[in-house]
């Protein structure tokens, strides 16, 4: 070959291969691993393949290590993937350490710990040696540290005066400066390639954003306005990517300039992805190469086969009955929170099944209770707290489980603010403080073994605001792509369905009617104007 055109074919490889990358943690198969994304080429690549849950991956500004938090040897502790392939621990305290952030010359890592009693600030050496506290001072949360362009200084957040906000701190002088004091929460800060700017996520009763804040002038002004998004990553040519979660999955999107109010290119989604975004030129680690549909939520395999109801062995609940196309599921989910929590969590349940004939004031007729597929958790303070989301205009409820024991083997240390009821008619409640602790995300166990939240219910004689009963925080389904209808007929014999759950039926007994479609009842001719609304 000619030695002008190996040398043109050796370069054009190189240029394709230095496309932006980055980093992220994704749910598939039972499993959260790490996987980059080169940007402008759209190729998907696996890194990590543990049982364990790996996450917050943070890639070396040379692209050629990766460090990531993992439980893989019982606790969380961080982790260095080097150009071969192998895998170092650099720290082995028994609390929690996580979120890992490359200095710009890849010298020094910073992370959080507990192991102070309280999240911490810390920092090592990217080998793992000296490591030290850099906030030994506040006794409250200091979390998601990422670094200046220059070196100079760490950007981080603290919930240190009650709200969360953003603070600059030197790690050779310590010496703080705090940027945010809004009464909203401010956190996941990420730096502009000139160190000009900061992008973050302004959070205020549930509702998040991402913003920018100039630094030299403290202006801050809002980017994103979709639905609900989260962990801003700036890539080094200037663009801007971040997680914007929807009603049917996770989006990673892209502002390719930011501050132009332009829509965002979508990278990947809808996926079960998680915050934690990292971001490089360039990436030279060994990863298989996968096609972006892997990552798709999965569709579920409907089937119209009966299934019967099944006793949950052990669980206290009046009719501890579901269907048995979902007992493994949740048996499945019992045993894992058990293991985790160091308690048998769902082993008391406010309900399970519902009888078929059914009806109050406030619940619905045709209720996933009756097919056998939803259930809601006995709610206990002592152990139990909720953490407001808006989704979609939507307001939903994450519960958090109180561990047993506080010696980091079970949960994580608790970023959010739990949500403080108000019984007083109309002031909804207030965010309280961040407590210390190790907690389970309950909602996200759930998900992974594919049981849904509901959202609250919001009308004029029927609001969470005002009403207790309508904040559902407790109820959790499992669909699994049917129609309640088709869930129906699994249980019951189609004549007692069609007589029970006609569209008078369902209408009388307060089934909204742009609703009788989509549960799959079927629509008289004569009510030929709501099939538009069927799913």
């Amino acid at each position: 070959m000619n030695k002008t055109l190996a040398l043109v074919l050796t370069l054009s490889l190189l240029t394709s291969y230095q496309s932006p990358v980055i980093a992220f943690a994704a749910f598939k198969d039972g499993n959260w691993d790490i996987y980059t994304l080169e940007v402008d080429s759209g190729q998907l690549f696996r890194l990590t393949y543990h049982p364990a849950e790996d996450r917050d991956p943070a890639l070396s500004p040379d692209g050629k290590k990766l460090a990531f938090s993992s439980r893989r040897d019982g606790n969380w502790e961080i982790y260095l993937v080097g150009q071969g392939g192998d895998i170092t621990r650099l720290t082995f305290d028994p609390h929690y350490d996580g979120r890992p952030a490359w200095s710009p010359d890849g010298k020094r890592i910073a992370f959080e710990s507990t192991r102070a009693g309280d999240l911490d600030i810390w920092l090592m050496e990217a080998d793992g040696s000296n490591q030290r506290n850099l906030t030994p001072n506040s006794p409250y949360g200091d979390a998601e540290p990422a670094w200046s362009p220059d070196g100079r200084l760490i950007a981080f957040t603290s919930w240190r005066f009650g709200d969360k906000d953003l603070f600059l701190l030197d790690p050779d002088s310590g010496e703080l400066t705090q940027l945010t004091t809004e009464p909203t929460d401010e956190y996941s800060p990420s730096w502009s390639p000139d160190g000009d700017k900061l992008a973050f996520v302004r959070e205020e009763n549930g509702h998040k954003a991402v913003w920018v804040m100039e630094l030299e002038s403290r202006r801050a002004y809002r980017l994103s306005w979709l639905s609900a998004e989260d962990s801003p990553v700036w890539l080094p040519d200037g663009r801007l990517a971040y997680i914007s979660y929807r009603y049917d999955g996770e989006r990673l999107v892209l502002d390719e300039s930011p501050g132009k109010l332009l829509l965002p290119r979508v990278l990947l989604g809808p996926a079960f992805l998680r915050g934690g975004l990292s971001a490089a030129a360039t990436f030279r680690l060994p990863g298989d190469k996968l096609s972006l549909s892997t990552l798709s939520l999965p569709t579920p395999v409907q089937s119209s086969e009966r299934r019967g109801l099944e006793e949950l062995d052990g669980v206290d609940v009046y009719d501890a009955r579901l269907s048995s196309a979902v007992v493994e599921s949740f048996s499945a989910l019992r045993e894992r929170l058990r293991r985790e929590l160091g308690y048998d969590f769902l082993g008391r349940l406010w309900e399970a099944f519902r009888p078929v004939d059914f009806q109050s004031e406030h619940s619905d007729y045709a209720s996933w209770h009756k097919a056998g597929r939803a259930f809601d958790i006995y709610f206990d303070e002592k152990q139990a707290l909720i953490v407001r989301e808006e989704l979609g205009g939507e307001t939903r409820w994450r519960v958090y489980l109180k561990c047993a024991k506080m010696d980091g083997t079970c949960g994580e240390p608790l970023r959010h603010h739990p949500w403080e009821l108000s019984y007083i008619p109309g002031e909804e409640g207030k965010p309280g403080l961040i407590p210390n602790g190790y907690y389970v995300d309950f909602t996200q166990a759930a998900r992974e073994a594919g049981w849904e939240r509901i959202s609250a219910h919001q009308g004029s004689d029927f609001d969470w605001r005002w009403e207790y009963k309508a904040l559902e925080f407790w109820h959790y389904q499992k669909r699994d792509g049917l129609t309640w209808y088709e869930a129906m007929e699994q249980v019951y014999p189609a004549e007692e369905l069609k007589e029970l759950f006609s569209w008078e039926k369902a209408t009388e007994a307060g089934v909204p009617p742009h609703l009788v479609g989509p549960k799959g009842i079927e629509i008289p001719s004569d009510k030929a104007c709501w099939l538009k609304l069927k799913k």
